[in-house]
């Protein structure tokens, strides 16, 4: 009779030990693919990133273009500007001209503030380029100053290899004139005699 109790109680221990043996496995097991999933988004984390700094390194990539302001003598000067790789480079070189020589430069803007590029097409080596009305409504006047506008435009434009003629549109119309002395009804071509002597090689 003795002997039973004892037998009992080993047999209680073998289960419980069983028991808390089975439990370590379940957690065990349970543990293991959180850590896989938690190195497969840390590694996505770290590739997105890798993603970003190659985006960031190509949006600091630029082009050098040439840009045509006015001098006090009635010459077009050139400005050497970066500006950021683009496809539509024209429209961009454009803008830029519109915004004016750089600060200290000594140059007079040609585009009177506030003027826009519209829109810009490039067919068959002539380019049709759309102002908005500033660029005649806000113009200073002078045959002078209007001759270095269109030709500020114009040789800007011809830099580029595929544009050989420019037509100046304003609101989406070709105009008589821009400020009564100069006719750009049609496509004008490129003129360097309006560039400063030795400007374009220095």
């Amino acid at each position: 009779m003795k002997g039973k109790p004892v037998w009992r109680f080993c047999y209680l221990i073998i289960v419980i030990a069983g028991l808390i043996l089975l439990g370590c496995a379940v957690q065990g097991d349970g543990q293991g693919p959180g850590r896989q999933e938690s190195s497969r988004e840390q590694d996505g984390g770290q590739v997105s990133e890798a993603g970003n700094g190659a985006g960031t390194e190509e949006a600091v990539r630029t082009v050098p273009v040439v840009l045509y302001f006015g001098d006090n003598q009635g010459y077009l000067v050139v400005e050497r500007r970066e500006i950021p790789v683009t496809k539509a480079i024209a429209r961009a070189t454009l803008q830029e001209l519109c915004r004016g020589p750089a600060s200290g430069s000594g140059l007079n803007p040609t585009i009177p503030p506030g003027t826009r590029v519209k829109d810009i097409n490039i067919r068959d080596g002539l380019a049709i380029v759309d102002f908005s009305r500033e660029l005649k409504e806000k113009h200073r006047g002078g045959s002078s100053a209007e001759l270095l506008t269109v030709y500020s435009i114009v040789n800007t434009l011809t830099q580029f290899p595929s544009v050989q003629q420019v037509q100046i549109l304003v609101e989406g119309r070709p105009l008589e004139t821009l400020a009564g002395h100069l006719d750009i009804s049609g496509p004008l071509k490129r003129d360097a005699s309006l560039i400063r002597a030795h400007n374009e090689t220095n």
